[in-house]
């Protein structure tokens, strides 16, 4: 079954923020692949995951130690829809923008869905603990890096404030202490950005003030029985292809703490030539970075190529 696609082919895996009630109920209802995912996912993490994926509530669901294992869940389930209809012989690289950095780990053979799952679900533990009502991130939409970089400067006298995202060209999101992130809210409208948006998470991700955090997830990190990829994961930190379980565990030992370079990714898939996206998780963010900035590139998330297109059930 399935749409004919050009390879080579990349699979990304979305992170926090993508989260909405209904999440994988397409999948779920249609492919028993999904369906042994969602029910294997409430027994290893111990959660109603079926309930808060596909009914919420959104306060429940927004909470980050219940984003990151459900995201996980919808994420692995489209993958094996994906394996089960596509195979893996054409995908040439795959990637994950930090959280899904991790199950783009387990999609190349690294560590096993389930260990995968766990680590998620202690990831989403540490990082909850970490929130608080003094620090938060801003999403800036249409601003180049040198005008974002003055924002943040300015903004830095009010709080500390690093650049936690660099989505692409134009996209960019800041992450420190509220008051700065306010600021830069003022001076990113100031200065005409196309979109100045305070998140709804309060957490100063991909910064130093995550340390506490980063270093309790370390110690779960250090315990993963780590293999070489079967294919290349583009790290986010750097964009670059990680092949050795040594370069995988600098990365998420790090992770909570470095930028996630998401533009570099974009641009070394450029690199590798690679064809054709498919975004494997709730909705097509980072297929739609794909298709800006990746010229002439085929872009899918699973909702498409599994459910819009996919013929009659499997089912």
């Amino acid at each position: 079954m399935g749409i004919a696609l050009t390879g080579p082919i990349a699979l990304l895996f979305p992170g926090q923020g993508v989260q909405k009630p209904g999440m994988g109920k397409n999948l779920y209802d249609r492919y028993p692949a999904a369906r042994r995912v969602f029910e294997r996912a409430e027994v290893v993490l111990e959660m109603p995951v079926r309930k808060l994926c596909f009914e919420g509530p959104v306060e429940e669901l927004n909470r980050t130690d219940v984003i990151q294992p459900c995201v996980m869940t919808v994420c692995w389930a489209a993958y094996e829809v994906w394996r089960e209809s596509y195979g893996l012989e054409n995908v040439s690289v795959t990637a994950g923008h930090s959280l899904g950095e991790i199950a783009s780990l387990a999609a190349a053979g690294s560590i096993p869905w389930e260990t995968a799952l766990l680590l998620v679900k202690e990831r989403g533990r540490v990082m909850a603990e970490a929130a608080g009502e003094h620090v938060g991130m801003i999403a800036i939409v249409g601003l180049d890096e040198s005008a974002v970089e003055r924002i943040r400067q300015e903004a830095s006298e009010h709080g500390n404030l690093w650049i936690a995202n660099r989505n692409a060209d134009v996209q960019f999101v800041l992450s420190g202490e509220m008051a700065a992130v306010q600021e830069a809210e003022r001076l990113a409208i100031a200065a005409h950005a196309r979109r100045a948006l305070i998140l709804t998470i309060p957490l100063a991700a991909h910064t130093p003030l995550m340390e506490a955090a980063a270093a309790a997830f370390r110690k779960a990190v250090d315990r993963l029985p780590l293999k070489a990829p079967s294919i290349p994961i583009l790290a986010n930190a750097s964009g670059e292809a990680l092949r050795t379980a040594t370069a995988l565990q600098e990365e998420l030992r790090q992770q909570m703490l470095r930028q996630v370079d998401w533009a570099r990714t974009m641009v070394s898939m450029r690199a590798m030539k690679v064809r054709t996206v498919v975004e494997l998780g709730p909705g097509r963010v980072l297929a739609s970075l794909a298709a800006k900035h990746i010229p002439g590139v085929d872009t899918w998330n699973a909702e498409e190529l599994f459910i819009d297109f996919a013929g009659p059930t499997t089912a």
